[in-house]
């Protein structure tokens, strides 16, 4: 019997666990059918059978935490199967009077599997507490302690010798007051109220560990500045259509953004790095990321050597991510190895807020929503669209005059436009 294992799940991803399982014990399988799910933080992964067989008894159950080289379930390809019924002798008949035979359900088995710290298990699972005893006390059994009143009695007879001794006497416990009526009441009305349980996915526990590891271990500081979009919405009003009927995709906002990140990094390079034990890693290529969410979470693809490529080039890619995002069909390819992260929450209207890092990255640029607002240029008040822009950065590497100019650079790069997408 051989055994279907867990895979390497790509670089930076150590872990998964079970999405549904396509076969059950018993089930034969062809080649290159879908025989188990598994779920990353960053994309979901089929495991295929790689030769026709039957499969038996599967090892890891519906969220199960698995690791690359995990037995996932057993596995009888058809040509050990055909060998196996050749070498069969017959078993010798056994008496079952003295043997108690118990039918145990796969499924109901309780299995000790190892989890990472701050991984929960399925709630199907059977629950374990450890239950740690105290010092053992030898409790008095016999005709001197017969009934409860003996029992005070000689508690008493014990505590009157201990004050004649001189010895200092515990007082006697404190009864613990029993819940006010109101308060009591008021509880059964909460728990009668419905409440709906979902259990969250692989995905969504391991980002919630990653930002409270980030939040741990980071120095994230934040700043803020405004751009006027003035130029970028006029450069897409004149020559979107010109841009969409050569390229075959839209003009939108992020190509504008992503080369501004890029003019920043290249004057600021420090953003572009990696703190790797007691040594910086400046990173000589560009690789950003570019948050998208989707209904499968939030999910950050990216686009590679993003300084080589044009605005059309990275609409392209945008526009794909957007599909993919759709679909669910990222590769774990599309997912890692990003150098930088720029997030939109003014797609849903978000003003401004403080966006977390994407480790190992020290810095991400958040954009928001556009609003008209009074703004003063050249000495008169006019309506512009504006934006609020942030960047977090990890302080432990990256200095805050640093920062600042960073995001400077990327507002001067997006208020003349033109003159970003003549240079590229």
């Amino acid at each position: 019997m051989e055994e279907i294992v867990a895979p390497d799940f790509g670089e930076s991803v150590f872990e998964a666990s079970v999405g549904q399982w396509f076969k059950s014990a018993g089930d034969t399988v062809e080649v290159g059918e879908p025989i188990v799910e598994l779920h990353t933080d960053k994309a979901v992964q089929e495991i295929n059978a790689v030769q026709s067989g039957v499969i038996g008894i599967l090892l890891k159950q519906v969220d199960d935490v698995v690791r690359p080289g995990d037995a996932l379930c057993e596995f009888q390809s058809a040509g050990s199967q055909s060998s196996a019924a050749s070498d069969e002798e017959p078993v010798d008949n056994v008496a079952t009077e003295d043997v108690a035979i118990t039918e145990i359900d796969a499924t109901d088995e309780a299995v000790a599997d190892e989890t990472p710290d701050g991984e929960v298990g399925s709630d199907d699972d059977d629950v374990y507490v450890e239950i740690q005893f105290g010092p053992f006390v030898e409790v008095p059994t016999g005709p001197e302690i017969a009934n409860g009143e003996d029992a005070q009695e000689a508690q008493d007879t014990d505590a009157a010798e201990d004050d004649e001794s001189g010895a200092e006497v515990a007082p006697p416990a404190t009864p613990q007051p029993e819940m006010q009526p109101e308060i009591s009441e008021l509880r059964q009305i909460v728990d009668v109220k419905p409440v709906r349980r979902e259990r969250l996915s692989r995905r969504r526990l391991t980002t919630a560990r990653r930002m409270a590891q980030v939040q741990a271990e980071a120095v994230m500081t934040t700043t803020y500045n405004e751009v006027d979009m003035h130029e970028v919405i006029r450069i897409r009003r004149d020559f979107g259509p010109q841009f969409l009927e050569t390229n075959g995709v839209k003009l939108g906002f992020m190509s504008f953004f992503v080369k501004a990140v890029l003019n920043g990094l290249r004057a600021f390079p420090i953003l572009n790095s990696e703190l790797d034990g007691n040594e910086l890693a400046y990173k000589e290529y560009y690789d950003i990321g570019v948050a998208v969410a989707s209904d499968h979470g939030l999910v950050v693809p990216v686009i590679r050597d993003a300084d080589n490529k044009s605005f059309a080039e990275i609409e392209t890619e945008i526009r794909g991510f957007a599909d993919k995002a759709r679909t669910g069909s990222f590769a774990l390819e599309d997912l890692v190895g990003g150098t930088f992260t720029i997030t939109n929450g003014g797609v849903f209207g978000s003003m401004m807020s403080t966006p977390i890092l994407n480790p190992p990255q020290v810095g991400i640029l958040g954009m928001h929503n556009i609003v008209d607002r009074a703004v003063v240029v050249d000495a008169q008040i006019t309506i512009r669209p504006m934006m609020y822009l942030a960047v977090t950065y990890d302080h432990r590497v990256v200095e805050g005059a640093h920062a600042v100019q960073f995001l400077m650079r990327i507002k001067e790069s997006l208020e003349s436009a033109e003159l970003l997408m003549l240079a590229n």
